[in-house]
């Protein structure tokens, strides 16, 4: 019994996660069926083939369900960007080791180079290719403060921020490493940054017949292609940031 009790546990918590995760990937397809809407639980649960009681059992809310994809989405994402500067900075520790054993005299030029010519333009295409492939994230980012947080736990919510806070604070720390700017100035540029990525998308994301009648009246300027958009904007905010440090 001491053996089969721990297994049965194991199975049973691996049960519970694949169960859950079905109720979270019925919620994203239907949300990508109708973006901008939040399915009820009913639905979610029928979607997942599952009792509406069951859905229950692990989330409270269909606000709840929605805070969870985003919360992965937003860890999914910074994780990459994480694992794109610690790829720049393997580079640089390579190109520092060259140098000091050709010159020693031009390694304390490398020692905080300035690597935003390659490094923001990287940065800013992982962001594009990640809301490319995932369309439901920055429909649900933008509704997180004035619609998933509305009706979800204080505590959940926590969570999700206090992610945010870590994976935001390790992602600075690798930036610092790689710029002349201070890992709170860089955690400060990952915020404008944030906002500036779901204003300029909110602007181009218009109702169908709004966009169609801003182009006939040519004020396209309302209404920014989004990729180049956001990679000029990147480049000015941390580039002018690095030019002023």
């Amino acid at each position: 019994m001491k053996c089969i009790l721990p297994r049965s546990r194991a199975i049973d918590d691996d049960e519970k996660a694949l169960r859950r995760q079905s109720i979270l990937d019925a919620a994203s397809r239907l949300f990508l069926a109708r973006p901008g809407t939040l399915p009820s639980v009913i639905a979610i649960a029928q979607e997942a083939g599952l009792a509406k009681g069951t859905v229950y059992l692990y989330f409270k809310t269909k606000e709840e369900i929605f805070i969870s994809l985003l919360a992965t989405h937003y860890e999914t994402l910074v994780g990459l960007l994480v694992q794109l500067t610690l790829s720049y900075s393997n580079n640089l520790s390579h190109s520092n080791g060259l140098s000091l054993s050709n010159d020693s005299s031009h390694a304390s030029n490398l020692s905080h180079p300035d690597n935003s010519e390659q490094l923001i333009p990287a940065l800013v295409d992982q962001v594009i290719d990640f809301t490319n492939q995932h369309p439901d994230f920055m429909h649900l980012a933008t509704m997180a403060n004035s619609v998933l947080e509305q009706n979800t736990e204080v505590s959940i919510v926590l969570e999700f921020k206090s992610m945010l806070v870590e994976r935001l604070s390790a992602l600075a720390g690798n930036l610092a490493t790689l710029t002349t700017l201070s890992e709170n100035r860089c955690k400060d540029l990952l915020i404008h940054t944030n906002a500036m990525i779901l204003g300029l998308w909110q602007m181009q994301n218009l109702p169908s017949d709004v966009a169609e009648a801003i182009k006939e009246r040519h004020y396209e300027i309302l209404m920014p292609d989004f990729a180049p958009t956001l990679r000029d904007a990147m480049t000015l905010l941390w580039q002018g940031a690095m030019k002023q440090a």
